[in-house]
C-alpha cells in the first residue's frame, strides 16, 4: 500500500491529535482516581478488608466495578553496582537487551 506525502501528513496530523486527546483523558482518568481514593481514604473504616494474602487494604464495590487500593512493592537491581560485582563474562550471562522499533513523532 502506497500512499501520498498529503496522505502521510494527514495521518500524522491525525495522530497528533489523537496523543493530544490521550493525554487529556489520562489527565481526566488520574482526576478521578485520585477522588476516589480520596474517598476511600476518608471513609477507612468502611472500606477496611483483607486481601487473600492477610493484608490490610480498602476496598470499594460499586455497581459495575470494584476499587481496591493497597500497598504494592517493587524490587530493581542496581546495574552499575552489579557490574561492579560480576566480571564483563558473568554480566552478560545474566543480562538481556530487547531490541525493537519504535516510531516517533513530534
Amino acid at each position: 500500500m502506497c500512499i501520498s506525502v498529503k496522505e502521510v501528513n494527514a495521518k500524522m496530523e491525525e495522530i497528533q491529535e489523537m496523543k493530544r486527546m490521550k493525554e487529556e483523558i489520562e489527565a481526566s482518568i488520574s482526576a478521578l482516581e485520585r477522588e476516589v481514593i480520596a474517598y476511600m481514604t476518608e471513609n477507612e473504616k468502611e472500606c477496611m478488608t483483607t486481601n487473600k494474602s492477610g493484608k490490610s487494604i480498602l476496598q470499594f464495590i460499586g455497581n459495575m466495578c470494584k476499587a481496591t487500593y493497597s500497598e504494592q512493592s517493587r524490587e530493581t537491581v542496581d546495574k552499575t553496582e552489579v557490574k561492579k560485582l560480576l566480571t564483563e563474562d558473568e554480566y552478560q550471562k545474566v543480562s538481556k537487551v530487547s531490541t525493537y522499533k519504535v516510531l516517533r513523532i513530534s
